[in-house]
């Protein structure tokens, strides 16, 4: 299930979140996925008790900020420096990953219909400042090689680069 892996990838790479959150981002990660990961994430720190005013403060979270217990029970300490971040951030990063594999589970169809003019998946870099994404940029591989998952060395926060289908509309004509 790729919402699973796509958690544990974010959660791991991130470590903002504890492991225990994987279960949590899958869950989140569901759907359609018409809802940006921030509304997401923010209705989930709104359900259940809330922490106090004073636990707020101590957190550097402002008096009308939504926490819930225990959201704040899955923050690492490295979340902790921003702690309405921690998992809007992972769940940001695990949504690039879903969306990668729902277009390369997309794109497979296409080729079906296509034929010799569907050349394969296109990577996009958009975040230029991650040598290791960097290096997919113009890659064009077949489904089985698309890089869903983040690559290994990827520095940047979301993993954010695009996988599309690559087409060459004049490849049936002779």
């Amino acid at each position: 299930m790729i919402e699973e892996a796509a958690a544990r990838e974010a959660v791991e790479h991130l470590g903002l979140l504890t492991p225990e959150a994987i279960t949590t981002i899958a869950q989140l990660l569901q759907g359609d996925m018409s809802e940006p990961p921030n509304a997401l994430a923010t209705r989930y720190r709104k359900e259940g008790e809330q922490i106090s005013d004073a636990d707020k403060r101590v957190l550097r979270i402002r008096r009308n900020g939504f926490l819930s217990r225990q959201a704040l029970a899955e923050i690492t300490p490295a979340g902790l420096s921003d702690p309405l971040a921690a998992h809007e951030t992972t769940l940001l990063r695990a949504t690039f990953t879903v969306i990668r594999h729902r277009r390369v589970a997309e794109g497979a169809k296409l080729k079906e219909r296509l034929g010799k003019c569907f050349v394969g998946f296109a990577h996009e870099t958009l975040n230029r400042d991650c040598a290791a994404c960097n290096r997919l940029d113009g890659l064009v591989t077949d489904a089985a090689n698309a890089a869903i998952l983040p690559p290994v060395g990827c520095s940047c926060p979301t993993a954010n680069y695009g996988i599309s289908p690559k087409i060459d509309w004049l490849a049936d004509v002779d």
